[in-house]
């Protein structure tokens, strides 16, 4: 009886002979594909942990409301005319620890709207608003630019005003008072107007002169104490 030819591959169900070199490329292939897909796995995990550690070690601002003041005098009587805003504080950053800010402050951004502005006379605000310049220039601004801690949670910020659109740089004298909820900021410095081109209001056709130096006040809280 006649043997059948013995094939160099592999017999599959059928009794057909199967190449082994096409077994063996297929193979190969699939582990290539599974390796591949593997190391992709691993790359993108490593990504999104590389992501996430970015996010969880980049400081997060700090926005909260603002009270603030400018106070002066006039001939006539003192005036004092609040108004609401907002600051926004980012930890962290080379500055010199803080109360409540164990890594220190790397920026600090005060703006107040020129239309938050109210007073006790109402001929005082728009008097006060026109001076400022509120349609052309809506908002005054701060950016703190360095800080340096004096003693008893208190410190000497220096930055850049702009009132009117004229930008200078202001010193602050701050303190860091604790609350019950949480640490709060308190700040104060004078002004000349005239540095600002800003001409001192006056009313009652003259009677009233608002005097060229004022003072600024801020009060704002900056999250819990530590």
């Amino acid at each position: 009886m006649r043997q059948p030819a013995v094939s160099d591959g592999l017999v599959n169900r059928s009794g057909a002979p199967t190449d082994r070199a096409y077994v063996s490329t297929g193979t190969t292939r699939s582990k290539e594909v599974s390796m591949s897909a593997r190391a992709g796995m691993i790359s993108l995990f490593a990504t999104v942990l590389c992501v996430g550690f970015f996010l969880e070690a980049r400081p997060v601002a700090q926005d909260s409301a603002l009270k603030f003041t400018i106070s002066g005098t006039s001939t006539v009587r003192r005036w004092s005319c609040p108004a609401t805003g907002t600051i926004e504080v980012t930890p962290g950053g080379a500055g010199e620890a803080a109360p409540g800010f164990p890594d220190g402050v790397q920026t600090v951004t005060i703006t107040v709207p020129v239309n938050a502005i109210a007073c006790d006379e109402e001929d005082m605000v728009e008097h006060l608003r026109e001076a400022l310049k509120e349609p052309e220039h809506p908002e005054i601004t701060y950016q703190l630019e360095r800080y340096t801690m004096t003693g008893n949670n208190a410190a000497t910020t220096t930055g850049e005003m702009t009132i009117a659109g004229v930008t200078k740089p202001i010193e602050f004298d701050v303190r860091l008072v604790s609350s019950p909820d949480g640490m709060r900021s308190e700040g104060e410095t004078q002004i000349d107007m005239t540095d600002f081109s800003i001409t001192p209001p006056d009313l009652w056709l003259g009677m009233l002169k608002v005097g060229k130096v004022v003072r600024v006040q801020f009060d704002a809280p900056l999250g819990p104490s530590e």
